[in-house]
């Protein structure tokens, strides 16, 4: 028998929760240790309609990136708030929830490591060091095995990420070979980045942007959803386990392009 807990030492073991920055909130967000596992749901977010995946799919556990559970609960309105629904639905289904965030993020194998890999980034380093293991760290940094014009190259991350658009800060008309990049919200990192051809995030804004172009640095923000690529990583892993794994199919960037 597989449990909540045989499930979390395992993803432990490929991202330790003490890697996780201080804000942030990880591990078992919902549930027991103690519960049995025989399918499991990855996901981005637990969202309303995550949930009712899970439910419908006779899920005992969801594994997300993002926390279930980030700010903290003052009281528990099925009423008024979503989040109180959300969480009494998944107690009513036994659902566990663990969530896996920056601690994946920063991991060795983990998310960021991941996406380096997926865009075929040679001599892969960890861009910025964690305190706690120098084999771990926010972003990676990394060559492409050949440069590419800037405009050949968007469309090369496009095609990686099965992504339709990006938004692309341009400071430096130039051929790109070396390349950061950190998934998720990133944007404040633009100004403590090493000397590379272009860094890869989400959540740039108005500001960073008009300081990225004075600093001559090109920045392709990619969005924070690009991150959804984490659910095959999830999926591979924890299928190494006893247990079912699906990965959520309803979950879509919650950005229209009119």
């Amino acid at each position: 028998m597989t449990t909540v807990k045989d499930v979390f030492n395992h993803l432990n073991n490929l991202a330790d929760v003490k890697l996780a920055e201080k804000w942030d909130n990880v591990g078992l967000m919902l549930g027991s240790n103690n519960n049995e596992v025989s399918r499991v749901l990855v996901c981005l977010d637990v969202t309303t309609s995550v949930v009712e995946e899970a439910i419908a799919n006779n899920v005992n556990l969801i594994v997300s990136h993002h926390p279930l559970i980030f700010k903290p609960l003052k009281n528990i309105d099925y009423t008024t708030d979503f989040k109180s629904r959300i969480i009494r639905n998944l107690i009513k289904n036994d659902i566990s929830v663990i969530s896996f965030h920056t601690n994946l993020d920063s991991a060795t194998l983990g998310l960021n490591d991941y996406l380096a890999k997926i865009l075929k980034l040679n001599e892969i380093q960890v861009l910025f060091e964690h305190s706690l293991d120098n084999t771990a760290g926010l972003g990676r940094i990394g060559k492409l095995s050949k440069p590419l014009k800037l405009s050949d190259f968007i469309i090369y991350v496009k095609n990686c990420f099965s992504l339709e658009t990006v938004s692309a800060v341009i400071g430096d008309e130039k051929e790109i070979s070396t390349i950061a990049l950190l998934g998720g919200s990133g944007a404040d990192f633009i100004y403590t980045l090493p000397e590379v051809d272009v860094y890869l995030t989400g959540d740039v804004g108005y500001h960073a942007a008009l300081d990225a172009i004075e600093m001559k640095k090109n920045i392709i923000d990619v969005g924070h959803f690009s991150e959804n690529l984490v659910k095959d990583l999830l999926l591979d892993y924890i299928s190494e386990l006893n247990v079912e794994v699906i990965k959520s199919t309803v979950e879509k960037s919650p950005f229209k392009i009119l």
